[in-house]
């Protein structure tokens, strides 16, 4: 067993070790404060449950209080616009008015009592009390000095029940009127007990009552071990003498009481929460083996739940135990081999290769499958893979004991050779190759892998054998990619590229903000005229340094990395200024064509950032020629049909550049909206007669067809009167080449070609 999965296995048990022992010790600590947490835990449910009580009570109080304010209040502007007080308050109309009132709403009794006690009350079935002398009653004479209130409870002989009278206040003219008299409702008790029924409060297990800061009931409940007889909470011996003056000790500072009392054996949990009414309190009572029971359940849930997880915990260590065992060999052979090929990865390539290594040289090798994309997109990924076992398999019968390979990264084999001289490489590498060959991609088709390679030389002194790989795979890279068992070895020069690439990109941007693209344009001639019939913009990078980076050099690195974007619009907005620049100063004006890269057709808002760049000089479209190559238009002929039909909506001429330098068809000039047809510099080239004579034919259909569509045509390329007098044969419309100019500035172009008339120089 390796070491590093050795420690990771002790270190696995150490920590499960530690978990069971955290378990266990848990589990005691648990146990031991298991009681004091299940009393806890009951007193904070019972003083929840109590607290709901209390609210109830007291919206229920506070929302009759509020009835008879507000009626209070109306009564109140009637005495400040009719009869006086004291008459208002017992004129018959008046009760009558009140008896309606009594019969929307819950109060068994309703009636107003002037400022000397002397009170009137309508009933529910329609019968009144008349001068009745309420002068003594506590909750009137409270109401009489501006306090609205309800009474202790008490018996009503006409009602034949229990009840509380509601008195408020009544303000003349308002709140801030004298009290001319005081409102009052009545109601049964029955309505508060209701409140606190069983039922309502933790499953019909808490009796609830109201009492007084001297323990009296005010509303009394179902009780659990207080006589009905009991007027008070002390009448019974559970309270003893000194319960009893803890309790009053919390009532005299309007404080909450909690405890626990004993009752022939059995536990009680009690608690006294504080009303906002009067001086009263709710009292909940519940048996504590019920509070108790509940948690006890939860607890031995939680010990059953404690052992469940231990046993697991055990079962799961002896598990992952016997999996580690079984599977130590599976794990191996993913750390160091390929899962697809079951070859050597890099990581056990890296730990073989020194000790394959000697003074004398050993080829490092990099092997590029180039065709790899197109293999997979055609033929799907198994049949690629299949391709990387075949190759596999050629290098298992002729690899040497001293010899190594593996699967490297990015679909590459590494491979370490008993080669010490270039030949010798090309010899085994050949044998390679032509093994390889012949695996068949497809059953139906000759097709084939494209294979290469690049090999840096390494002995054992050889510092770092990572980057030899780079340096091997760097190699590689640089190969064409279209060569059958191409073959490369290593170069300090390859990086030569590299070193520009990032010399390039590190400046472009800073390039791009200081103007250090220089635009030049040549001149397409008119072969009928001999005038330029437009030009053509081409960007040079000229540095301050008077360094230049040359367009083959850095164009194709912002092909790849994007920036073509930004330079593209760039020359369309050098373009824009110059034409501007001709039409202020009154030189004649041709259009100036600029190259569109590919990346530019999928630019989120390419055809109004154009718009947007010739509104800001104010240039008419058609004098802005935006090239497109015949190889960009056959790559996603639907996606560059729209783009073009927008641009064209908008003015833009369009031209096709490059038209048969690759596999050209006719289709394009009838599927896209094109004014312009450049035909690439290779309809110029012909090896004998034969190849002349099929090329004028070829030519001059061309043209002719271009014609017929209404398409300009531009032949590229053109550096001999001998190509002039050929193309104006044919009737070609312009053309563009060294035989007329090179790119040269703008200054000079203008100068040469664009002279402002005399008229306007005058």
């Amino acid at each position: 067993m390796p070491k590093h999965i050795h420690r990771q296995i002790v270190i696995a048990f150490s920590l499960i070790l530690a978990v069971c022992i955290a378990l266990t010790v848990s589990f005691y600590i648990f146990s031991r404060n298991g009681a004091q947490v299940q009393h806890e835990e009951a007193a904070h449910s019972l003083e929840a449950t109590a607290e709901t009580a209390r609210n109830i009570v007291n919206s229920h109080i506070q929302g009759n209080l509020q009835t008879l304010v507000t009626l209070s209040s109306f009564i109140g502007y009637d005495s400040d616009e009719g009869l006086p007080p004291q008459q208002l308050l017992h004129d018959p109309a008046f009760l009558a008015q009140l008896d309606v009132v009594n019969s929307q709403n819950e109060f068994l009794r309703m009636g107003v009592v002037d400022t000397t006690g002397q009170g009137s009350f309508v009933l529910l079935d329609g019968s009144s009390q008349l001068e009745q002398d309420l002068s003594q009653d506590s909750a009137v004479q409270r109401a009489l000095a501006g306090e609205g209130n309800i009474s202790f409870t008490f018996w009503d002989d006409t009602l034949g029940c229990y009840v509380n009278r509601y008195a408020v206040p009544i303000y003349q003219g308002g709140v801030d009127g004298p009290v001319i008299g005081v409102l009052t409702g009545t109601n049964n008790t029955d309505a508060l007990r209701e409140l606190l029924s069983p039922s309502l409060l933790l499953n019909g297990q808490v009796h609830a009552h109201i009492v007084n800061s001297e323990g009296k009931f005010v509303v009394r409940n179902q009780t659990y071990f207080i006589s009905e007889d009991a007027r008070s909470i002390f009448d019974t011996p559970a309270f003893s003498d000194e319960l009893q003056q803890t309790i009053l000790s919390a009532f005299a500072v309007n404080e909450s009481a909690f405890f626990s009392l004993t009752n022939e054996g059995a536990l009680y949990e009690v608690a006294l929460i504080p009303m906002d009414v009067n001086d009263w309190y709710v009292m909940c009572v519940v048996p504590q083996r019920i509070l108790v029971t509940d948690l006890s359940q939860w607890f031995n849930l939680q010990r059953i739940t404690f052992f469940v997880i231990f046993l697991l915990v055990i079962l799961l260590t002896l598990y992952i135990y016997r999996m580690m065992r079984q599977n130590n060999r599976s794990m191996n052979k993913l750390t160091y081999f390929d899962s697809i090929t079951g070859a050597y990865n890099r990581v056990r390539f890296l730990q073989e290769m020194p000790a394959k290594l000697t003074a004398a040289p050993k080829a490092l090798i990099v092997l590029d499958i180039d065709n790899a994309p197109t293999i997979k997109d055609l033929y799907g990924l198994e049949r690629f893979n299949s391709l990387l076992r075949h190759i596999k398999e050629a290098l298992d019968q002729q690899m040497g004991p001293t010899e190594l390979f593996c699967m490297g990264r990015n679909e590459r084999f590494l491979l370490l050779l008993d080669c010490a001289e270039p030949e010798q490489v090309r010899q085994r590498m050949s044998r390679f190759f032509s093994q390889i060959r012949q695996f068949r991609v497809s059953e139906h088709q000759n097709y084939q892998a494209v294979c290469s390679a690049g090999v840096r030389f390494v002995t054992n002194t050889t510092p770092d054998l990572e980057r030899a790989i780079t340096e091997a795979a760097m190699t590689a890279e640089t190969t064409s990619g279209s060569r059958q068992d191409e073959l490369l070895f290593f170069d300090p020069a390859i990086y030569e590229p590299v070193i520009l690439r990032n010399q390039i990109e590190e400046s472009m941007d800073s390039a791009l903000i200081s103007g250090e693209f220089v635009m030049k344009l040549q001149p397409k001639i008119d072969l009928v005229t001999g005038r330029p019939g437009g030009a053509e913009a081409l960007v040079r990078w000229i540095r301050p340094d008077g360094l230049s980076f040359y367009p083959d050099q850095f164009i194709p690195v912002f092909e790849k990395n994007g920036f073509c974007v930004e330079l593209d619009f760039y020359m369309v907005e050098q373009a824009c200024r110059t034409l501007r620049r001709w039409m202020d100063e009154g030189r004649p004006v041709v259009p100036i064509s600029v190259n569109q890269c590919r990346l530019m057709l999928y630019e989120a808002g390419y055809v109004q950032r154009l718009c947007g760049i010739l509104n800001r000089w104010n240039i008419p479209p058609r004098l802005i020629v935006l090239e497109v190559t015949e190889s960009l238009a056959l790559e996603s002929i639907d996606r560059v049909r729209a783009v073009l039909i927008g641009l064209r909506s908008q003015g833009f001429a369009i031209s096709m550049d490059d038209f048969g330098s690759g596999y050209s068809s006719l289709n394009t000039l009838k599927d896209l909206p094109i004014d312009e047809l450049k035909l690439d510099r290779v309809f110029l080239a012909a090896r004998d007669e034969t190849d002349e004579e099929k090329r004028d034919l070829v030519m001059k259909n061309v043209i002719h067809l271009a014609q017929e569509l209404h398409i300009t045509t531009v032949v590229e390329g053109v550096e001999t009167i001998a190509q002039v007098d050929f193309i104006r044969s044919m009737h070609c419309d312009l053309a563009q080449g060294y035989y007329f100019d090179r790119p040269i500035s703008v200054e000079d172009f203008e100068a040469k070609y664009l002279p402002i008339p005399p008229s306007d120089l005058a």
